[in-house]
């Protein structure tokens, strides 16, 4: 996985060509929604896990964790299957109950109202759903 690497975890082929890595404490994973399979090191390392549940109403909680680290920049990796599948099937999973995408809207609009962005990446789209991807993605600056 991209976060063990890039929080110093994983092959060590692979992060003796990184330039750096990033401490955990430092990297918050938003919107998971199966997270005991897919990240089991999430206490372990620190990472910060923010789920949809706490999400769904205010971005508060993460912009405290985020003011709370010191950070005035940060890149967003966006997931798409982080969008609630019965809104619509984004990614190579469907996962019901997850954000909406106006709730992902306002996130990402809060967090670039805090801080810096200075990197997005989007990941784990279906290429024929890039059109509805880029509703989604409607009004990111």
């Amino acid at each position: 996985m991209a976060v063990s690497a890039l929080t110093g975890h994983g092959d060590p082929d692979v992060l003796a060509v990184l330039p750096a890595t990033i401490t955990p404490r430092r990297v918050a994973l938003v919107g998971l929604h199966s997270c005991d399979d897919d990240y089991p090191n999430i206490a372990e390392w620190g990472l910060q896990s923010v789920s949809p549940n706490e999400l769904r109403e205010s971005s508060t909680v993460l912009l405290d964790w985020l003011a709370a680290t010191g950070s005035s920049r940060v890149a967003i990796h966006f997931d798409v299957d982080t969008i609630d599948s019965n809104e619509i099937v984004l990614g190579l999973g469907a996962e019901p109950g997850s954000l909406t995408s106006a709730q992902v809207r306002r996130i990402v609009t809060d967090i670039d109202q805090a801080v810096d962005v200075v990197g997005f990446t989007i990941a784990e789209f279906i290429p024929r759903q890039v059109m509805h991807l880029q509703q989604v993605l409607k009004g990111f600056h």
